[in-house]
């Protein structure tokens, strides 16, 4: 039985081994995806507590002393009351903030601009290593045997939660042209320190004790990334040139940590008090049942200000879109707010990328924006971080009627609320036409198309429907149902478009006489789409090179449209701002190394292709450095060879097992064949000589005169 097992086992090894030799290209793509996805994942993060205790380190430099007034004792001067403070209005008056300062301030190994020069980035050096966090690890390390870290472990799974480094100078977010001072930030190490045995700290927020009262809005806004928040400032993506300004001064994690000279920051609207985990959101179901005669009449809530403990109403209007509803009112930190009422604001969860804190990249798709009163739009357009119009009073409306909302399917909602009250707190929801009892569903955002094509659309109704559309450059717009097909029907244009042109269909939806769905949809028509794709090559680590990207496409013609590099990429590799698209299309990536390239890194970058209209398409690109000359070696070398090798010889090994215990089997003797003996030879035995060498006679008259014994055959 272990013969046949081993032997199977060899089999297998071979097998294996000569499928992985033979197919080198697939394993080593194999290993590869295996590799990023398998990567250090960043320490997690944990909401906001009832209990929070913070660890605060001061480090200072040879040219910035904290002994110079500012150390620990400025830093609990500082914190001691604003944190807790701010954190317990958060909360809604259940989380208490409990600052521990060490005592002993920390020596930094290096000057400031050691930690602090933008050398390719900010805060980042030459070869692209953000310094400041080199400036955190001898932080933790100096003091790692000496912290009780028990206590800043608030859920007792072994992670640091919370650690504030306050350094002795001021942070660049105050002088950005100062490029060699430290942005203030919150961030991961590449590898959790293990600290005591039992606890390792995987992140940290550094920033200024300098800058004084002004940057305890930075402060606190940096903590809330620990807690879990993202920034909303316009995180400008390079593929889109429209400026704009997020939710501005209504939000710390947008412009609002520098409310009040930065020390009343703004409290987190209801989106981020979300993130944190600061529990202060009801959702309202705003569905009535399908007999109700209209109108429909809902709810009436009368809010309190979030500084004052209120609820914030969440409402879903798409798979992953809420609106939310939230009374902003003069007092406490929410007292030097642009102005006072009811702020609403629109959650699209699908337009972030919340793990890499990209979020409010691009106006026209939104993560979350604020809903302004006056339907002005100056936050988005960049005008203006905020002002006291953009709030709902008494008297307004918002939903279907007055200031209009609609999902990114461009389908708007059928509910309105209405703000009522002396002191604008009442919101009182109803519908006209009550609640659809089906589902518009378009691709999200916007539909790009091919001359001809159409616009597939998906109700979730087996019941007959009609539509009322137009599009905005004059051709009717028809509602195709298409018989092979559940659910999934198309809009059809009445004649073709131009191309390189976007029209807006608008209209209505209504099935079976049910309540109709009204939508504003963009259309955008080019002669050619791009598709998305994966590229990966093979480049030097210390040489220039040209790569050419291939640029799949479907339509006829050609189609120009605007390209950028994205990512770690962009450092070290430039291209055209446009590409051709047609048969067989490229795109010519220039590299230079800059110094920034070393064997056997993995280079992860995107190109992007997109059009003004909002349409955008990547292609993904992962480039593997080394300057390793290509010999028989170094092929062995790569992960397909090295396990097709290791298979094959594996087996061999298990098979020549085998081969050798089947060869050294002992022989089974047959009783009736006679074997001859063998013959057994004695070593000779020693002689005696004299000091001449001369043999000594001893041997007595009865021994042997033979040195040899011989067993006779019997």
């Amino acid at each position: 039985m272990q013969r046949m097992l081993t032997l199977v086992a060899a089999l297998a090894f071979l097998s294996i081994g000569a499928w992985s030799f033979v197919n080198q290209d697939v394993v080593d793509n194999w290993i590869v995806e295996r590799s990023l996805s398998s990567e250090h994942e960043d320490a997690p993060l944990l909401g906001l507590q009832e209990n929070e205790t913070w660890l605060v380190l001061v480090v200072d430099f040879d040219s910035n002393e904290a002994a110079n007034g500012w150390g620990p004792n400025e830093a609990q001067n500082l914190l001691g009351q604003s944190a807790s403070n701010y954190f317990h209005q958060v909360s809604g008056n259940t989380t208490n903030v409990e600052l521990v300062i060490h005592p002993e301030v920390i020596r930094a190994n290096n000057e400031l601009a050691y930690y602090g020069s933008d050398s390719s980035d900010r805060d980042v050096d030459e070869q692209g290593n953000f310094m400041p966090t080199e400036l955190a690890m001898e932080a933790v390390q100096s003091v790692a045997k000496t912290i009780d870290w028990g206590p800043f472990d608030l859920d007792d799974d072994g992670t640091v939660d919370r650690l504030l480094i306050l350094h002795s100078t001021k942070g660049q977010e105050e002088n950005p042209s100062v490029k060699n001072r430290i942005w203030s930030h919150f961030t991961h190490f590449d590898s959790p320190i293990d600290v005591d045995g039992e606890h390792t700290v995987g992140h940290y927020t550094m920033a200024s004790l300098q800058t004084g009262t002004s940057g305890i809005g930075t402060i606190l806004h940096e903590m809330m990334h620990q807690m879990g928040a993202v920034d909303l400032y316009p995180v400008h993506d390079n593929a889109q040139s429209q400026a704009w300004n997020g939710v501005g001064d209504w939000d710390i994690m947008a412009s609002g940590n520098w409310n009040g000279g930065g020390q009343w920051p703004a409290l987190p609207t209801g989106p981020s008090m979300e993130l944190i985990d600061a529990g202060r959101s009801i959702q309202l179901d705003l569905t009535w049942p399908e007999q109700t005669s209209s109108p429909c009449i809902g709810p009436t809530v009368d809010l309190l200000g979030t500084s004052e403990s209120g609820d914030v109403l969440k409402i879903q209007i798409g798979a992953e879109e809420y609106v939310f509803i939230e009374k902003r009112s003069n007092s406490g930190y929410d007292n030097r707010l642009p102005g006072h009422g009811i702020l609403v604001t629109y959650l699209d969860i699908n337009a972030g990328d919340i793990d890499q804190n990209e979020v409010n990249t691009n106006p026209d798709f939104p993560y979350l924006m604020v809903i302004e009163a006056d339907g002005g739009q100056e936050l988005v357009g960049g005008s203006n971080s905020g002002e006291d119009s953009d709030v709902f009073t008494n008297g307004t409306q918002f939903g279907a009627q007055g200031i209009t909302i609609k999902n990114h399917d461009g389908v708007y909602v059928d509910w309105t609320a209405t703000v009522s009250g002396d002191n604008d707190s009442i919101v009182s929801f109803s519908s006209v036409h009550c609640s659809p009892s089906f589902d518009v569903n378009l691709p999200d955002y916007s539909a790009t198309i091919l001359p001809g094509e159409h616009v597939p659309i998906q109700l979730n109704h087996d019941l007959a429907c009609n539509s009322s559309l137009i599009a905005s450059d004059g051709r009717i717009v028809n509602l195709v149902f298409n018989e092979n097909a559940t659910q999934i029907h198309s809009l059809e244009f009445e004649g073709p478009g131009m191309t390189n042109s976007l029209t807006i269909i608008e209209g209505s939806i209504e099935c079976a006489n049910d309540a109709k769905y009204v939508i504003e949809y963009p259309v955008l028509t080019l002669n050619r789409i791009p598709l998305e794709s994966q590229f990966t090559a093979d480049i030097s680590s210390s040489e220039n090179a040209k790569l050419r990207i291939p640029i799949e496409s479907i339509g006829n013609n050609t189609q120009r449209i605007s390209a950028m590099i994205d990512g770690p990429l962009a450092r070290i590799a430039e291209g055209n701002d446009a590409v051709m698209l047609e048969n067989d299309a490229f795109y010519e990536l220039e590299i230079t190394p800059n110094g920034l390239l070393s064997d056997n890194m993995l280079v992860r970058g995107e190109l992007i292709l997109y059009t003004e209209e909002g349409g955008e398409w990547t292609i993904t690109i992962n480039l593997n450095a080394g300057d390793n000359e290509e010999t028989f070696l170094s092929e062995l070398r790569t992960p397909g060879r090295v396990i097709g090798v290791s298979g094959i010889l594996i087996g061999i090994y298990l098979m020549l097992g085998l081969l050798s215990r089947k060869q050294s089997k002992p022989i089974q003797q047959d009783e009736n064949v006679e074997y001859i003996q063998p013959v057994q030879i004695q070593p000779p035995t020693p002689v005696a000589a004299d000091p001449w060498g001369r043999p000594i006679d001893t041997m007595s008259e009865h021994e042997s005169l033979g040195t040899l014994d011989i067993e006779k055959f019997p």
